[in-house]
């Protein structure tokens, strides 16, 4: 049942939201360096904050990527799936209270979502295993 095409669906959303998470990374890295050049104190610090993040944000997408090559080579990684999805939901949260639009909140949770819903309904349950 591995290889259903909702499973693969599945596994290629969580891939999308991987690399699409390693670009919004690099851009977090970018801007710290940038940062890093300018200043005395509170410029270098904000831009030591920002590659943080970028690396954060990295180690999320690498868990989605993780899961989506897992997935499609057969073996049962949807750990790395729920964790990935967990963690991405806790930052949307996170910038909601900082400030962000619903709208944009909004956008970024539909895949996490769409993956915890597989994966906690009756059809995910069976791929869980192993």
């Amino acid at each position: 049942m591995r290889n259903s095409v909702k499973f693969k669906i599945i596994a290629l959303l969580a891939l999308l939201q991987g690399v699409f998470g390693l670009l919004r990374a690099y851009n977090w890295v970018q801007i710290g360096a940038n940062l890093f050049g300018q200043g005395l104190l509170l410029l270098p610090f904000v831009g030591a904050v920002a590659v943080m993040r970028g690396l954060f944000i990295s180690v999320v997408a690498f868990l989605y990527v993780l899961f989506g090559v897992g997935a499609l080579l057969g073996k049962s990684w949807a750990w790395a799936c729920i964790t990935a999805a967990v963690i991405h939901l806790l930052l949307v949260v996170g910038a909601l209270v900082q400030g962000a639009s619903v709208l944009e909140a909004i956008a970024w949770s539909v895949i996490p979502v769409i993956l915890l819903f597989y994966f906690f309904s009756q059809r995910g349950d069976a791929h869980q295993g192993a």
